[in-house]
């Protein structure tokens, strides 16, 4: 009984735009996390700092996105799409990175996900349009480097979009690194509907799945990253936290690849900071990692 309903607050819970100032907001010193948002805002205010060039897309349903793009110090051909998370701040989830991958000479471009932040749209997707709108953030980096390297790395939700590109053909796209990926937006309603309620819980996410299908038009089963992976045409560099328990996901992921596909798991980490905690492991991974990939010289 109530399921139908359930299932709209449930969705309406999960997938309206977030309040995305929550995002990395200051802790006490006293919280485990503090030295972590303390990095990120400290790292915001330096990336800040260089010259930058405000973005915008259209996305195939007409929405208008917008991203922050970093041209390195020195012109450079080989650009970064940085994929921020689930209900994330893009600037300040991307300035600790973006400023590593600025280090390397590369230009970092940060779009905001739809229904995130200056982007427009009402509801997040989980991927299913966000794969669409990362397309179009390619075409425009393309745009501005026509004979470069782009490098794809999502971040949890990001990660999850980053690997439903890996079947399509992207021009230049050299390599993605897929950082705590999430697996889908079908895996999400089925885990919260457990996590909420105590009975019925299948046919509740169903609903969620049914009332997806109304709202964009397409079936989140169709967002798959094991199909796309088993398709994939890039390398795929796999991360996350030894908290996070995802080795088997990489083990099964790494033998669907086509793709040469590395795997790295930082010890110590949970969900998201092991580019903070694991710092030198993890930079010195995705070096590494590009290097190997990368068509021609920065």
């Amino acid at each position: 009984m109530f399921e139908k309903l359930k299932a709209k607050i449930l969705f309406d819970k999960l997938l309206s735009r977030p309040d995305i100032s929550k995002a990395y907001k200051m802790v006490d010193e006293t919280d485990s996390w503090y030295q972590t948002i303390k990095t990120v805002h400290e790292s915001l205010a330096q990336i800040k700092q260089y010259p930058s060039q405000t973005w915008q897309v259209a996305s195939t349903d007409n929405l208008l996105l917008q991203g922050i793009y970093y041209p390195a110090q020195t012109p450079s051909n080989t650009t970064v799409l940085c994929i921020h998370g689930y209900t994330s701040h893009a600037e300040r989830e991307w300035a600790f990175p973006g400023l590593f991958y600025k280090s390397l000479g590369y230009n970092v471009l940060i779009p905001y996900q739809r229904a995130h932040g200056p982007s427009q749209g009402k509801f997040i997707s989980f991927g299913a349009m966000e794969a669409d709108d990362m397309a179009h953030w390619i075409d425009k980096i393309n745009a501005e480097t026509p004979n470069g390297n782009i490098i794809i790395h999502g971040l949890s939700m990001g990660g999850c979009i980053a690997l439903l590109l890996a079947a399509r053909n992207l021009q230049n796209v050299a390599c993605i690194i897929a950082d705590a990926p999430s697996i889908g937006v079908c895996e999400i309603f089925k885990n919260v509907s457990n996590a909420m309620f105590k009975s019925n819980q299948e046919k509740i996410a169903n609903y969620c799945n049914s009332r997806f299908q109304k709202v964009f038009g397409v079936a989140p089963q169709d967002y798959n990253i094991f199909t796309t992976v088993s398709q994939s045409k890039y390398p795929i560099l796999l991360a996350a936290g030894s908290n996070e328990h995802l080795e088997e996901l990489f083990e099964a992921l790494k033998k669907l690849n086509p793709q040469p596909t590395q795997t790295v798991i930082l010890d110590g980490c949970n969900h998201g900071n092991g580019m903070y905690k694991q710092t030198e492991v993890f930079q010195g991974a995705i070096k590494n990692f590009v290097n190997c990939h990368l068509h021609n010289d920065k």
